[in-house]
Order: C-alpha cells, then structure tokens, then sequence
C-alpha cells in the first residue's frame, strides 16, 4: 500500500538531487516495531491528518574544534541527550529543512557538506504500518555554543562531543527502559550510522 505523503519527501528525484549535490550515501532500510508509550505518540503524531509527518533531518553540527553538539529536553529521562531532529514541512526538500532546521535550533548559519546517509523506517503496530524517512546531514561549524531560536523546540541544554563518543551516545539510547525503550532505539540508529560514516 503506498502512502502519498511519504512519496513526496522520499522518492527517487529526491535521491538522485542529494547525490548530485553531495556525492554517493549510505542507505539502510529498518522495520521497528511500536509497543511502548513515547514511540506510540510520537506514530501518532506523525500521522496526524492536518500535518502528516513521514521525513526528518538530522543534524551533525560541529563546533570548531569539530565535537559535535547533542541536545536534550525537558520531558527527555535524566541525562539523555542526543542529535538534533526536525521534520520536513509540506513540499521542502532535506536540505531546505536542514538549513532552517539548524537555524531553528542552534541559531547558526551553516552550510552543509555531506550527506552521511538516509535511514528509511517502516513503524509496526496494531495499525497499518507507517513508512518514515531520517536524512543525515553534516554541517560546517557553529560559532559558539547554540543558541534556539524558536522556543517552541523546548531544548534545555547542549553538550559537545568526540565523533567516535557518537557510538556511546547510541548504546545509552538503546539501554532505555519503560515508556522511552523504544523510543530510544529509533534514536540510536542515526547514531550508529553516523559514528560508522564518520569514522571512515
């Protein structure tokens, strides 16, 4: 069954103009399932009728001496942190997203430089199952510490850190437990993915 929002942010065009621009990237396919209550709401938000969500950006945005900053939020569980996230809006490509994600959340201008990956989902459950897309983007360097210029993204704090500390920022996603347990896998895997790219 095809899913008419989920084409116009993930479909061969798309693919074919972030190769021309950045050159070839990884692509991984994972089928998650749903079961817990952060994840829950998070499915169904995305397939609220209004403003259906099926694609986000990822943002690796490096200070200069090049760790890459995590955030956190208040709802998150104690000491959570993680990479920046924004959803694409109705006809903006990845890219667009990225910049005005990066904007939005940290207050730099930046460029991006790579595309590390795309990661597409299919989110099971009791429902039909829902088709997702992340786009992994690394940036040039931010000029100080960030700073969100929308306060509706209720960020608390930003910590930097070591590209190779990615991978540890992975497995304390995967170790939640309760309401975030799945959650925190659907986290992880950008993680992973980027710490693998990154250390190539």
């Amino acid at each position: 069954m095809t899913d008419e929002f989920f084409e116009r942010v993930y479909n061969p065009q798309i693919l074919a103009e972030l190769e021309a621009a950045f050159g070839p990237f990884v692509q991984r396919h994972i089928d998650l399932p749903v079961a817990t209550e952060a994840m829950h709401t998070m499915v169904d938000k995305m397939r609220r009728a209004k403003k259906p969500r099926r694609a986000e950006v990822v943002l690796l945005v490096p200070n200069p001496a090049g760790d890459i900053w995590l955030h956190t939020k208040a709802f998150y569980p104690a000491g959570t942190y993680r990479l920046m996230t924004g959803g694409l809006e109705f006809g903006e490509s990845p890219v667009l997203a990225a910049r005005r994600e990066t904007r939005e959340e940290t207050g730099f201008v930046v460029e991006l430089t790579r595309c590390l990956g795309v990661i597409t989902y299919r989110f099971l459950n009791e429902a039909e199952p829902l088709p997702f897309a992340s786009y992994l983007f690394l940036t040039t360097p931010g000029q100080g510490r960030p700073s969100p210029t929308d306060p509706g993204e209720n960020i608390t704090d930003f910590v930097a850190v070591p590209p190779a500390e990615l991978i540890k920022t992975a497995h304390q996603l995967r170790s939640l437990e309760g309401r975030f347990a799945d959650w925190g896998t659907f986290r992880a895997i950008p993680h992973e993915l980027a710490a693998a790219e990154l250390a190539k």
